[in-house]
């Protein structure tokens, strides 16, 4: 249903949803990811803990950039860079997937 398509750069229509074939464990204040495609475990706390909640279901960037940029002190322009990078490094991983663009 979702493809692992890499998109660089992410924009902020792109639409993306946590991999299925990651299986997650919130241990607070981190969140411990684990590829089941690869076997590697990853773990994620606070702004990155955060990303991966919205990930649960279908999401444009643009909507995960509102949500970070709302419930942390974080200025926007590095919110921007850092979410953006965060996201491309999870598709890059395998850990999230690329639905489409919205339009």
């Amino acid at each position: 249903m979702y493809s692992n398509t890499r998109v660089s750069p992410i924009s902020d229509a792109t639409i993306v949803v946590a991999a299925r074939d990651v299986m997650a464990a919130d241990f607070a204040p981190e969140v411990v990811l684990l590829n089941l495609r690869d076997g590697v475990y990853y773990g994620v706390e606070d702004v990155g803990a955060r990303v991966w909640a919205l990930l649960q279901s279908p999401i444009a960037v643009s909507a995960i950039l509102e949500t970070i940029v709302a419930e942390f002190d974080v200025d926007s322009s590095q919110c921007e860079r850092e979410v953006r990078a965060f996201v491309d490094e999870l598709v890059a991983r395998g850990l999230a997937d690329v639905c489409a663009d919205a339009r």
